[in-house]
């Protein structure tokens, strides 16, 4: 886990709430958007103020569709991000503000909805 991860109240610019269940993915996901320049917080630093959500694709589908539809009931301006699988795309299309699908190298879709969705990690 990065710097920001633990002490995100003290860092600057764009942070992303990134959750899911296997540790290693989590991780691999959250340096592909730190390496972007993003603080990523962890779904145990989530009472901060955040830019954008991320839920990932290691999450059973039910719990990212609740998480999500929770998120946008009670924060619908926050802008989230749901990685999952072509089979699951038409479910979160509804939900979701930008879907990124698992099967393709997830890194570059993943960095170009935070960037649209988040802005510039730096304003």
């Amino acid at each position: 886990m990065s710097t920001a991860t633990r002490s995100p109240i003290t860092t600057q610019g764009k942070k992303i709430l990134s959750g899911g269940h296997n540790s290693a993915i989590l991780r691999a996901r959250n340096a592909v958007i730190e390496t972007a320049g993003y603080h990523v917080v962890t779904t145990k630093d989530s009472d901060l103020l955040l830019d954008a959500v991320v839920l990932c694709n290691s999450m059973p589908v039910r719990t990212r569709e609740t998480i999500a539809r929770g998120l946008k009931k009670l924060r619908p301006k926050t802008p989230l991000i749901v990685i999952c699988s072509y089979l699951e795309k038409p479910q979160f299309d509804k939900i979701a503000d930008e879907v990124v699908i698992a099967e393709h190298g997830v890194s570059q879709p993943l960095l170009e909805a935070v960037s649209k969705l988040a802005g510039d990690p730096e304003d």
